[in-house]
Parts: C-alpha cells; structure tokens; sequence
C-alpha cells in the first residue's frame, strides 16, 4: 500500500502555493461585493471572497479550491475517456472521479472506472496515463504481458508518466484542512 505524505498549507491566502498539474501555482485572495466565493485560475488561482467571510475566511478559500480542482479533474478524467473512447472504443460502464485512501485509479469487471481525484496534482499526461490504464483494463483484466501490448498501442510514449508516478506517488496529494 502507498501512503501518502500529505502537504499542509498553514494559511490559504496570497502568497501561499497549490500545487496544480504538476507545479505549484500562486494563490490570490481578494475581498469582493459578490454574494458568494468564487476561483479562477489565470496563471494561478485567483479566489474572490465575499467580504462577509469572517474567521473561517481560511476554510471557505480552502473548501472553493477543493472543489474547483475536483471539478476540473472530473473535467479532464471525463474529456481523456472521451478521446480514448472515439480513438479506440474504450467505453467504460461508468467513469467516476473520487477520493481515495490508497492506490490511483481500478477498473471494476463490470467496467466501471474509477479515478482518484488527486492526481489533479500531477501532469495532465500523467492523469492521462492512468484514466488510459485503467480503460485498457476493460479489454485485458491482467498485467500480463497482453495488457502492456495494448496499453503501448494506447498511449506509447507512457514511460515518463509511469516512472514520474512511480517517482513521485507519495507528493501528489494535499491537505485542504487549516492547521491551527
């Protein structure tokens, strides 16, 4: 089982990092007259706070990030299967996106995918790496030297992103809870 070292930003606010897509990206937090938070990411997020968020100003940044990188994995994850599916006929049951204790990605025998969240963190070609690996397994169920022939067809250049997961498994994920 892999475990995961997770990375506390102490504080969400402007100057602090977050790691997205492999890098770790400015984060700025700017008080507004919406009614409600908001993020966007132009080179870095860039997070709106209404200006009533008080004390738990903290928590309500970190609970819009979570959300707004969970949905652009969902995004992502849905848009490579997508592809995938076009190219190669690749059609999952189901294709979720979720949070995981261990592991990156499964393959269920009824053909439902699913994809940890997390690897939003990574490269998109590593993210692209593991949603394909788990479609090549609706074909070929085994690690056999079957799946790694079809899965070279898929994707062949797949050797960085399996040696920068390998490398680099147990820092590709964050902690959104506040420490105090």
């Amino acid at each position: 089982r892999i475990t995961a070292n997770r990375h506390a930003v102490p504080r969400f606010m402007t100057g602090s990092k977050i790691p997205y897509r492999g890098r770790k990206m400015p984060l700025t937090v700017r008080r507004t007259d919406a009614e409600r938070a908001s993020v966007t990411y132009r080179s870095g997020f860039i997070v709106d706070l209404p200006h009533w968020a008080g004390p738990d100003a903290d928590r309500l940044v970190a609970s819009e990030l979570k959300h707004w990188l969970k949905q652009r994995a969902r995004r992502d994850v849905n848009e490579i299967a997508a592809d995938y599916g076009k190219r190669f006929g690749l059609i999952p049951r189901s294709i979720r996106v979720a949070d995981f204790a261990n592991g990156w990605g499964s393959c269920g025998p009824e053909g439902n995918v699913l994809i940890n969240w997390h690897l939003i963190f990574a490269p998109r070609k590593v993210l692209e790496y593991v949603v394909v690996h788990e479609l090549a397994h609706l074909r070929v169920r085994s690690h056999g030297p079957e799946f790694w022939t079809l899965f070279r067809t898929l994707q062949p250049e797949f050797d960085f992103s399996k040696r920068w997961l390998e490398k680099n498994q147990s820092t590709i994920t964050f902690d959104f809870r506040r420490r105090t």
